[in-house]
């Protein structure tokens, strides 16, 4: 708090402490002063600093300090006596070992008790923890660290840990007393044995802990393990590796998963690969792994790890060796999120800090357990690994959450804690609920760091950062056992097409290629003192390099054989052809005589037919002349009657109209009329007249005259059920002259017969007038029309004749034209067998002088060619051996000199021929892998002649991975230069402001980049690019 102007301190009537740990750690600077150490002097020799922006002095009151640091040396540097002199100096002694043993004894009776083992375990448990002890100091007065082993520091995490995974049992997973024992020396084995890196620190760990073992926990170590060595013989330190414990052995057991033994290596590794399978199908990334048993113990190793409560790993191996893949399987199997950080263009400290909070939030805000997957790669800044120590140290990361996010977080984890225990719940301050997040963090987050140990940056990180040894058990991947390589060329090499033998062959030089060239590059170490680091990238990339060499070259040698053996079919089968072409010429000759005949007669007779139909063709166009005009004059009569009848029919189609409307309750209304009105009477006189229906002889009320009435008579008319169908029927062709000149006479003329008029008496009558209006419109067309239709019978009575006779000459003229089509067909065919014969002849005769000329032009060439096509198949055989000794220059023997890269080609050779692996006797990487013209244009590019230049250019170029130039006299720099001048080539540093846009640009583009003075670090942008990750 600001108590006054200048001067700060705790609140009034407290004392605050400030504790500062790792005193010591800060590096030296120039001139071998330790700035932060100087700033604290500055404090504790005036009490103050002073404000950076306006030189205010700030005093600080009420405040204590307090250090704390580890002996110098290992990283930790000496403290000034200036700083010295303000402080107490309070050493803290190491524990004796009865306070050791007093503490582990108190730990493991009080698990034993717990899980409740029966007593004879509590006996045990106490022997555990004194060969723990004895194994921990052995430890720590033999494995000494040195340059090369920095990181062989122990202390009582170590010790800790072992005791830490005994208690991961229970007396499920340990049946007897014995099972605990192999339990104990796997645990001491995870602990101690994995982290070294000599065959000689390896071999006295298991020799030390199998005296302990005999010494403390009174059991013979061979019978202990008999199970894992072969019958009566001594366990070797190759046999435990069998030794494996693991919860994950049963997927289906209820959580907490138990601890187990695994006693059958292949069962598990059928579960392991089970378990990769199902990650593969739901990963955006699979992974295509080998689970030989070297992969097993490593996942089985880092799953122990992230089981264990606040527990990281730090997996050290080159390159390729499985680390990142191999956590990401484990903390799939265990259920846990993983997190990784993704390095960009722009990644600064910032970007990494927010990363962390967001894994530090998302790890404490759930109820699941997190991994943190974390690779030196990645290491864009120092500050980076700083971050790290503290969060492997203490959980968290000082000051890396401002206020608003700490509000956010006490927030969440108020949630959480109302859902605990209230034994377990905090006091609910902002101070108790963010010390409830680093707990939760401290325990549900596990840090796994992946490093390499090439290089010194390794050894001064860890001198640096001493929580990545302390807080850590790490795991060394050393290099790949000989089962590893077996396995995984056995797997790779499954779709290659070779013969059994042929292919265990080739397994057995892949693995011997691998370890040789380890050897050559210790010999080339301590020869030329310059490092060449051989990884299972490199194995992976001889298997796959080989593979696609193998196609490539079959291909090319195959289609060159096939040349040279087609041409030697043809050759054969131009002599075997010859004969039987002469046979051919005799017999086709006399054919073509015989046909050229036929064709003649059948000409002539085709010239006297064709005469005959000519004539016959003439006469009957004469005809068809005659016929067409009389067909014409029928036709102009025809129309002539139907323009007439087109005036009535359309009338006489009205009436009929009319009448279908009519129903017979309308007749019957007529019918039932007394007195029908005038022009009822009148249209039924009409139609009964044209019906020839005579009227009824009446006296006139009137004059008392006899006068004529067709009144009763059109009733009994109306009564006949078929009237109206008889009125449709009515034969209007016949109708009586009588009736018709009485129509005309009296109705038609007459002003009230017509049907409007008519409509106001009757509907029905309507109907009927205009039935009788239109019979009479049809009958004066017809007798019109009646002269005109005899004229037509008789016309086309005459086109008839006409046209009879004219079919008659029709169908003689068909006979004649097929019988002359007849001909004709002959003609053509025989014309076309005569000229098949022709140019069967004249084929015959070519085919016959080119066999010839053939056989006489290249009958020299069949023995060159003979001999090229053997020669061709013996090198496709040599294929197998020449290929793979090539794919084992391109991936191995790249940074190699020249002298030391034909000894080791010799060598591989000759374990070729020992094995009787077919390879070409007089082997040589540029006539095995070498294109002449290509290797042409190389050279005017400005690529020296000589044969090194030449087989480290093939190597560029067949190599799947980027090549990585060694070029102290710029050859290879002007070459390249040259070689891609017309692709557009772009040259690079890292050093340059702008390069990352420069090589975003020619990724998109698809043009080439030159990276020119790169040293010994690259920038964790390059990562993705150099392993190609395309998605």
């Amino acid at each position: 708090d600001k108590r006054r102007k200048g001067v700060f301190g705790p609140p009034f009537g407290q004392k605050m402490v400030i504790y500062v740990d790792d005193l010591n750690m800060p590096m030296l600077e120039k001139y071998g002063a330790q700035p932060p150490i100087e700033l604290l002097r500055q404090w504790l020799d005036h009490w103050l600093w002073y404000d950076l922006k306006d030189c205010t002095s700030i005093k600080l009151v009420d405040t204590i300090f307090i250090g704390a640091m580890g002996p110098p040396g290992g990283g930790r540097n000496h403290i000034t006596p200036r700083f010295l002199r303000h402080l107490n100096l309070v050493s803290i002694n190491e524990f004796d070992d009865s306070t050791m043993s007093t503490i582990y004894n108190s730990i493991i009776t009080w698990h034993l008790g717990v899980k409740a083992f029966p007593s004879e375990f509590t006996t045990l448990g106490q022997s555990i923890v004194n060969a723990t002890l004895q194994i921990y100091k052995g430890a720590i007065k033999n494995l000494l660290p040195t340059p090369e082993k920095s990181h062989y520091l122990f202390n009582l995490r170590d010790f800790s840990r072992v005791i830490q995974g005994c208690c991961l049992s229970n007396t499920v997973s340990i049946e007897d007393t014995d099972a605990f024992r192999r339990l104990w020396v796997h645990e001491v084995f995870r602990v101690f044995y994995d982290r070294l890196v000599a065959d000689s620190d390896r071999d006295w760990v298991f020799t030390f802990t199998k005296e302990v073992t005999q010494r403390c926990l009174q059991r013979d170590f061979d019978v202990l393990f008999s199970s894992l060595a072969e019958k009566d013989k001594s366990v070797t330190e190759d046999n435990l590796r069998s030794l494996m414990f693991c919860d994950f052995a049963n997927p289906k057991a209820d959580f907490p998963k138990p601890y187990i033994e695994i006693k059958n290596v292949e069962k598990l590794r059928f579960l392991v690969e089970s378990q990769l399978e199902e990650y593969n199908n739901m990963s955006k990334k699979p992974m295509d792994l080998v689970m030989f048993r070297f992969a097993i113990e490593h996942v089985s190793r880092i799953s122990r790890i992230l089981k264990q409560p606040r527990s990281h790993a730090l997996l050290v191996g080159v390159g390729g060796s499985g680390r990142q893949s191999l956590t990401r399987l484990a903390a799939y199997m265990a259920d846990y999120v993983l997190f990784q950080v993704e390095i960009g263009k722009g990644y600064t400290s910032l970007e990494w800090r927010e990363d962390l909070k967001r894994i530090l939030r998302k790890s404490a805000e759930s109820e699941t357990h997190s991994c943190f997957l974390f690779t030196d790669t990645q290491i864009k800044e120092e500050s980076f690994l700083e971050d790290i120590n503290n969060m492997l140290n203490a959980g968290e990361v000082p000051n890396i959450f401002p206020l608003d996010e700490k509000q956010e977080i006490q927030d969440a984890m108020r949630k959480i804690d109302k859902t605990r225990d209230k034994s377990k719940q905090t006091d609910g301050t902002p101070l108790g609920l963010f010390n409830m997040f680093i707990e939760r963090v401290r325990d549900q987050l596990h840090i796994v760091l992946a490093m390499s140990p090439i290089g010194g940056a390794f050894r001064s990180r860890l001198r640096k950062f001493p929580s990545l040894v302390n807080c850590c058990t790490i795991d060394w991947f050393q290099a790949w056992p000989e089962d590893a390589l077996e396995i995984v060329a056995q797997r790779f090499l499954e779709d290659v097409e070779l013969s059994s033998d042929a292919r265990e062959g080739v397994v057995n030089l892949c693995k011997n290629f691998h370890e040789s060239t380890r050897m050559l590059s210790a010999k080339f170490e301590r020869e030329l003192g310059r490092h060449n680091y051989v990884t299972p990238t490199s194995y992976l990339e001889l298997i796959n390099t080989y593979k696609v060499l193998l196609g490539k070259c079959r291909d090319k040698v195959s289609y060159q054989r096939k040349r040279y053996t087609i041409g030697l079919e043809k050759l054969d089968s131009a002599r075997s052809q010859v004969s039987q072409m002469q046979s051919d010429l005799q017999a086709l000759q006399p054919q073509l005589v015989v046909a050229s005949k036929e064709v003649d007669e059948i000409m002539v007779i085709i010239e006297r037919d064709s005469i005959e139909v000519a004539k016959t063709e003439k006469v009957v166009k004469a005809e068809e002349v005659i016929a067409n005009e009389q067909a014409s004059v029928a036709k102009g009569i025809k129309d002539e009657c139907d323009a007439d009848l087109a005036e009535a029919i359309p009338i006489l189609e009205s009436a009929l109209a009319a009448l279908n409307t009519l129903t017979p309750s309308d007749i019957t209304i007529v019918k039932s009329m007394k007195n029908p009105p005038p022009g009822v009477r009148l249209v039924m006189e009409a139609v009964c007249i044209l019906k020839g229906i005579k009227p009824d002889r009446v006296n006139d009320p009137a004059t008392g005259k006899k006068v004529e009435d067709f009144w009763k008579p059109s009733q009994k008319l109306l009564g006949d059920m078929k009237f109206l169908q008889s009125l449709k029927d009515y034969d209007k062709d016949n109708v009586a002259p009588a009736y018709m000149k009485k129509i005309r006479a009296t109705y038609i003329p007459n002003p009230e017969f017509v049907p409007e008029k008519i409509r106001q008496a009757s509907n029905a009558a309507e109907g009927l007038c205009k039935w009788v209006r239109a019979i009479e419109a049809y009958d004066r067309v017809a007798k019109v029309v009646a002269p005109k239709k005899a004229a037509l019978a008789i016309a086309e009575g005459k086109f008839a004749e006409a046209q009879k006779s004219l079919n008659a000459k029709r169908a003689m003229l068909k006979e004649v034209q097929d019988k002359l089509q007849s001909l004709r067909d002959k003609f053509e065919e025989n014309t076309k067998k005569k000229e098949d014969l022709e140019v069967q002849v004249d084929m015959c005769a070519k085919k016959l002088a080119r066999a010839e000329k053939l056989i006489g032009g290249l009958g020299g060439e069949q023995d060159r060619w003979q001999h090229a096509a053997e020669s061709l198949g013996i090198q496709f055989t040599n294929l197998t051996g020449d290929v793979l000794v090539s794919s084992g220059v391109v991936a191995y023997l790249g940074a190699f000199t020249s002298v030391y890269r034909e000894g080791q080609v010799s060598d591989w050779l000759k374990s070729c021929r020992d094995i009787n692996m077919p390879a070409s006797e007089e082997f040589s990487v540029i006539s095995t892998l070498g294109d002449p013209v290509k290797i042409r244009s190389w050279n005017i590019c400005a690529l020296p002649t000589d044969q090194f230049s030449v087989e480290n250019a093939i190597v560029v170029s067949n190599s799947r991975r980027w090549p990585l130039m060694i070029d102290p006299q710029g050859q290879a720099n002007k070459w390249i230069k040259n070689m891609e001048k017309t692709s557009n080539l772009h040259t690079i540093k890292l050093t340059d402001a702008d390069y990352v846009r420069t090589l975003e640009n020619c990724i998109q583009f698809g043009t080439p980049v030159l990276l020119e003075d790169v040293g010994e670090e690259l920038d964790p942008l390059l990562e993705p690019i150099l392993l190609k990750q395309t998605f």
